[in-house]
Parts: C-alpha cells; sequence; structure tokens
C-alpha cells in the first residue's frame, strides 16, 4: 500500500502537535484531522487509525499498523511516547518531513525543467531540419544550386526522422514507460547525480542535522541518536562518516569532536555544535544547522537550475545559427552574382 505523502505526513504530525499543544488528546486529534480531510480514502485510513487508538492501542502501533508512514516516522513517535516527548517529538517530525519535501521538490524541478526546455528546444530543432530545410533545398535546385555539406546532411537526417516517426516514437514511448515502472530505481539514479559535490554534502549534512535534533529532542542519547542517523542515511559515503562517528563515540570521545573529527560538518557548523554541546542546547544547534544546510542544499539547486538554462539555450541556439549560416551564406553568394 502506497504511503501518504511527505507533505502530508508533515501536516498530519504538526495537527497532533497543536492538538496536544491545546490540550486535546492524540486520539481526539486523530479524529480531527480524519473529519477534515476531504479525499474519502485518506479519510477511512485515518479512521481507521483513530478506530485503532479507541482499542487503546498506543500511536506508535496504530501508525505502524496502518502501513501509510514511514517506519521511521512511527520509531520515533514510540521513542517520543517511551520518553514523555511525544509533543516535541511531532513537531520536529513535521519540519523533518516539511524539510524532506522542499529538497525533494527542488530536486524534481531540477530535472523537470532543464528536461522540458530540453524537450522544446529539440522540437524545434527538429521541426526546422524537417520542415525549413527541404525548402531552402528546393530554392537551391531551382537555382541550379546545391546546399553546403553539413545542410545537406542535417536535411537528409531530417527526412530520415519523417520517414521512421513511428519506430521512433515507439521507442521513446518505451523509454517513458520503463522509466515509471522502474521509477524508484530512476530516483535512486537521481539521487546519486545529485548528491555528488557541494549540492549532496550539503543534503547529507541536512539530513544528518534533521535525525540528530529530531531524535536528541525526542530523548534519545547520542549513541542511539548516531546509529539512527546511520540506518536512515541513504548514501554510503555519508553513512560510513556516521558510523566512523559513532565508534568514536562508543570510546568516549566528545560528540562535538567526533563530528568534527570524521568530517561531517563543515568549520562553522563544527563551531555552533561545539558551543551548543558545552552549554546544553545541542538539539536546538542541530536544529539550526539542519535549517541553514537545508536552505544551503535549494540555493545550490536553483543555482544548478539557473546554469542549465541558459547552457541549453546557447548550445540550441548555436546548432540552428550554424545551419542557417551554412544555408543562407551560399545563397546570399548565387544572389550576389545574379
Amino acid at each position: 500500500m502506497k504511503q501518504f505523502s511527505l507533505q502530508y505526513i508533515s501536516s498530519f504530525c504538526m495537527s497532533l502537535h497543536l492538538a496536544m499543544q491545546a490540550g486535546i488528546s492524540t486520539q481526539e486529534g486523530v479524529s480531527m484531522f480524519a473529519q477534515e480531510e476531504r479525499d474519502a480514502a485518506r479519510r477511512e485510513r485515518i479512521t481507521a487509525i483513530y478506530d485503532a487508538l479507541e482499542l487503546g492501542e498506543p500511536l506508535s502501533a496504530a501508525l505502524r499498523g496502518s502501513g501509510q508512514f514511514p517506519g521511521y516516522m512511527v520509531d520515533m513517535i514510540e521513542v517520543g511516547e517511551k520518553t514523555g516527548k511525544l509533543d516535541d517529538t511531532l513537531l520536529s517530525l513535521s519540519r523533518y518531513y516539511d524539510r524532506q519535501e522542499h529538497i525533494s521538490k527542488n530536486i524534481r524541478s531540477a530535472v523537470t525543467y532543464p528536461a522540458m526546455l530540453l524537450a522544446v528546444l529539440l522540437f524545434v530543432l527538429v521541426v526546422f531540419i524537417v520542415k525549413v530545410l527541404p525548402i531552402f533545398y528546393g530554392v537551391y535546385e531551382q537555382l541550379g544550386a546545391q546546399m553546403s555539406g553539413p545542410a545537406t546532411a542535417a536535411m537528409r537526417f531530417g527526412m530520415w526522422l519523417s520517414a521512421s516517426w513511428i519506430p521512433i516514437v515507439a521507442v521513446i514511448a518505451v523509454i517513458v514507460a520503463l522509466i515509471i515502472v522502474f521509477r524508484s530505481g530512476f530516483k535512486r539514479l537521481l539521487k546519486r547525480v545529485f548528491m555528488g559535490g557541494a549540492l549532496g554534502t550539503a543534503m547529507q549534512c541536512a539530513r544528518f542535522s534533521s535525525i540528530m535534533a529530531m531524535t536528541m529532542s525526542s530523548g534519545m542519547d547520542t549513541d542511539e541518536s548516531l546509529q539512527m542517523a546511520s540506518r536512515l542515511t541513504e548514501d554510503h559515503a555519508a553513512a560510513q562518516k556516521i558510523a566512523a562517528c559513532a565508534e568514536l563515540a562508543a570510546k568516549g570521545t566528545g560528540f562535538a569532536q567526533c563530528v568534527e573529527e570524521t568530517g561531517i560538518f563543515n568549520t562553522l557548523y563544527n563551531r555552533m555544535l561545539a558551543i551548543g554541546v558545552r552549554t546544553g542546547c545541542a538539539d536546538t544547534v542541530m536544529d539550526e544547522i539542519a535549517s541553514r544546510s537545508g536552505d544551503d542544499a535549494n540555493d545550490r539547486l536553483e543555482a544548478f537550475i539557473g546554469r542549465i538554462e541558459p547552457t541549453l539555450v546557447i548550445i540550441m541556439s548555436v546548432l540552428v545559427g550554424l545551419l542557417l549560416l551554412s544555408v543562407m551564406l551560399p545563397l546570399a553568394g548565387i544572389m550576389s552574382a545574379i
């Protein structure tokens, strides 16, 4: 069964947090959330969670039984129930999934917008070589001349596209279908592409600090928080760093020093964390680092999109311009000779 979206999960956690802040039980909070749900299928699933709560199940067990929420969220809620910090845990979860949704949305934009732009530019290029070049070819024939080699080659390629458009469309349809069927693997591939370099570092930093802020504010100690972060980190290199950090912490090394020695954060964040540990507010500092590194990742994604757009436009403009020059310059020479 498909889980709820990250945005929906964030809204659910925030609603329960607000209900608890107002002195309303989680059971009544879930009931209110179900009543406000407009979608019949989702309302039925939330109502099933309410029914489980009415039978005396804790919130974590009811959510786990529904199968609609990530295991990580359910585990954190269970920790919050055991430590008496369910209210804070729900708030942390809402912020965490809101950040994850924001980053995921930016990654989708970084892929979708350039892909659409490239499709439009390719369409313009194809129309030019399929429809426009043959017209110029006819003009050259009437004048008893021939187009240049590159223009002629492009026109022949356009004629091949025109004659073979059915199998080409079929191949494209198969590729799109494969992407849809294996979208989970395609998403992993995209993550590997985007997780490289400074952008990937910022994203992993945001994810690690979000997890640590949430677990530490929920009452988990540093060792348990690091183990949880290591399990939930998808990037292999980042997971190795976190595992090394956990090993150092297990040997008695201070948390801030462990993070600094393993290179998880940059110098500025290491300094912030060291001060946070000394003042006893490491979870608050981690939440601030998560916010800053998330903003940094978003800025880098926007910069990436900003570089792709002009690059694609320049490349396609140069191609079309070269084709036009290869057609127009010989034609201008013939007309001047006449």
